[in-house]
């Protein structure tokens, strides 16, 4: 009989005797609280009950498997047994790969003939209070108390970081497909044999082997949906966020002290990043990683550039916006959860920030937020405003951000101050203003060429192009070739025409990367010849980039075509001519160009590998500039490689949107007439 029909029967029993107890016990919650008071009176887990439930209605599931089937649960089985038969052979991170690649044949045969039904998930939003039940929560506590005690890992933790760090039932506030720890213990520890783990590091090493050896054998997802554990056991479209949580919950199963936390953004991208921490009671240190791919200790929140940094925990903080807003003052939807905690100086160096604040606008928090490419603006941390002194303090400011300090109003974000950014000078960290940036209310006209700065490993791509060479020759050996065009500098990120030093008749063409660095980083290429020569295998060449309007006065039709490879299917699918310019053959020293017979090609158009982040033609873009905000200064399509407006607030702070394609974007100002992007040298986080 279950847990909770005994409980249920002594409730009732002890209700109609003595008349105690006025609740009905309806929920999961309830009896639980009952079980361990009255049943296995254990005043310690009654206290852990009693924290999981105060802090539950706080969560809430988006997701979750509506019925276990019969089927993937035998096909889990399967798995499992199958891993565990390999592993009384082999090392868990030593499984002949031949042998896991004939197991995953037979795997995805099985698959294939079995037709395995969808699994049926309830995807509405639920609170955890309403749906979690007693044999739910009762398994998981009994679970967590019992690898508290034995685990060597988790013995050192105090009841409060024991609540926190191997407790809850859910590592990240609203994630769903709720499992219970002893499930998961039962299913995952007997896998990676943890016992004979000697250190943290590798006590996660065999959790990152099982998962990967587990997905190994079954190979790729066939379902469409969702499948919650199942998940594990298949290579898919996994998020950092289902990486995270998964590590997260499965290691605390066995008694490993983990958090989920997140990255709020990047100073340089767009986007968030989830991963895991562990903590070291011997230390008291905590590492991060993330799980299935890395081990603590290789985390860098150095690069890309990190934000603030957000620990998910289960309990309610106090001390974040959700409480400390003035009523019906709105919360930045990233910084809204009730049980975040800001853990950024675990890992880099925070300071303390003042700065004076209007306490007419009824706001009782401020924002130091940052360009965001998707929204504009993303707050990263808050500070309460003091109404005694007008001002506000940020305790975990980052030096060499720029910061836009906003309050958050029903109508959005609203700025307070001129953004700044922080440097140290001798330790102390002071606010610097943005040059270029004034109030200077005259208009100018503005000629740009790029929304995002060129990146540095983009720039080294092309400085390794140079003393590449052009080859012709009439031997397919090119034992008879001669060098046509030398690069001697470094090309810039446009396609640019390149006329060869000398020409003649070859069957065969070629590019050469120069031996010390024997990568074919050219992302788009065109052979040149003359429509004089009536060569049937051509094609109209590409116009090469324009980048002024000088530029465009003096483009006329030049009679120029490129040459098609005799491989014509080639050219419509390699990277050196699928116009896109993020990919390059770079595996490769060379290029070559094979034709019929011997032809005539007199110059090269060619772009280095590069993130196209310049103007694109056919693209619309919209300049915005911040003055209370983002304001729109105009919307242009761009006729060439460059894109101007005219109008536009002098002295500004600038974003230039793509409104067609791409993600990259980041403010700009102008400085002796240049556009100069603020991570560009504007910026800086040295002393």
């Amino acid at each position: 009989m279950k847990k909770t029909a005994i409980i249920t029967i002594i409730v009732a029993i002890v209700a109609s005797v003595s008349g105690i107890f006025c609740i009905k016990y309806q929920n999961g919650s309830k009896k639980t609280l009952f079980y361990y008071r009255y049943i296995d009176t254990d005043s310690l887990k009654y206290e852990a009950a009693k924290f999981l439930i105060d802090n539950m209605h706080y969560h809430y599931s988006l997701d979750n498997i509506a019925a276990d089937s019969e089927e993937w649960e035998r096909w889990r089985i399967e798995t499992d047994s199958i891993l565990k038969g390999l592993l009384c052979s082999y090392p868990f991170d030593g499984i002949p790969r031949d042998t896991i690649k004939a197991i995953q044949a037979q795997r995805d045969t099985l698959l294939a003939t079995k037709n395995l039904p969808e699994i049926a998930t309830v995807d509405s939003i639920a609170s955890d209070s309403t749906f979690l039940t007693a044999d739910f929560l009762i398994q998981h506590i009994d679970n967590a108390f019992e690898v508290w005690r034995t685990n060597k890992y988790a013995k050192g933790l105090t009841f409060d970081e024991f609540k926190e760090y191997i407790l809850p039932y859910t590592s990240l506030r609203s994630y769903g497909f709720l499992t219970d720890g002893k499930r998961l213990n039962d299913i995952f520890e007997p896998l990676f044999s943890p016992d004979s783990a000697r250190t943290l590091t590798e006590y996660i090493r065999r959790y990152n082997h099982t998962i990967g050896n587990l997905r190994a054998l079954n190979g790729q997802n066939r379902r469409h949906g969702a499948g919650g554990l199942y998940d594990m056991y298949v290579h898919g479209a996994h998020e950092c966020t289902d990486i995270a949580v998964w590590g997260c919950n499965i290691l605390r199963a066995s008694g490993i002290p983990v958090v989920v936390e997140n990255v709020i953004g990047y100073r340089d991208f767009t986007g968030k990043h989830f991963h895991c921490s562990v903590y070291d009671s011997d230390s008291n240190r905590w590492h991060p990683f993330n799980a299935e791919s890395s081990l603590p200790g290789n985390f860098s929140f150095e690069s890309p550039v990190c934000l603030n940094v957000y620990r998910n925990l289960f309990a309610a903080q106090k001390n974040t916006p959700y409480f400390l807003r003035g009523k019906g003052e709105p919360v930045p939807g990233e910084l809204a959860s009730p049980c975040i905690q800001d853990v950024t100086a675990l890992y880099m160096d925070v300071h303390s920030v003042t700065l004076p604040a209007d306490t007419t606008q009824g706001n009782r928090l401020a924002y130091l937020a940052v360009f965001n490419a998707h929204s504009g603006v993303k707050a990263t941390t808050w500070g309460a405003i003091d109404t005694l002194t007008h001002s506000v303090t940020f305790e975990n400011a980052l030096s060499g951000i720029l910061y836009l300090p906003v309050y958050c109003t029903k109508k959005g974000y609203k700025n307070f101050s001129a953004p700044f950014y922080l440097t140290l000078e001798n330790g102390k960290a002071q606010i610097n203003q943005i040059p270029g940036v004034d109030n200077d209310t005259t208009t100018t006209s503005l000629l740009l060429t790029r929304k995002f700065p060129r990146k540095e490993k983009m720039a080294k791509i092309a400085d390794e192009l140079v003393g590449g060479k052009f080859l012709g020759a009439n031997k397919a050996d090119f034992s008879d070739a001669v060098v046509l065009y030398t690069i001697t500098d470094a090309p810039q990120p446009q396609l640019k025409e390149y006329r060869f030093n000398r020409t003649g008749k070859y069957r065969y063409y070629r590019f050469q990367a120069p031996a010390q660095y024997p990568h074919a980083n050219i992302s788009h290429l065109e052979w040149i010849s003359d429509s004089r020569y009536g060569y049937t295998n051509t094609e109209p060449a590409t116009s090469e980039h324009i980048l002024s309007p000088d530029e465009a006065e003096s483009v006329a039709d030049d009679g120029k075509v490129k040459l098609l490879d005799r491989d014509r299917n080639r050219m419509t699918w390699a990277s050196e001519y699928d116009g896109n310019m993020q990919t390059a053959p770079g595996a490769y020293p060379s290029i070559t160009l094979t034709l019929d017979e011997p032809q005539i090609v007199t110059a090269v158009r060619f772009a280095p590998l590069n993130a196209d982040n310049g103007i694109k033609a056919g693209n619309a873009y919209r300049l915005n500039c911040w003055d209370n905000g983002w304001v729109p200064c105009g919307i242009k399509t761009a006729e060439y490689e460059f894109v101007e407006f005219s109008n536009v607030p002098v002295n500004k702070l600038y974003w230039l949107e793509n409104l067609t394609e791409g993600k990259e974007e980041m403010p700009f100002v102008i400085i002796d007439g240049k556009q100069r992007f603020i991570y560009d040298g504007i910026v800086t986080t040295a002393e």
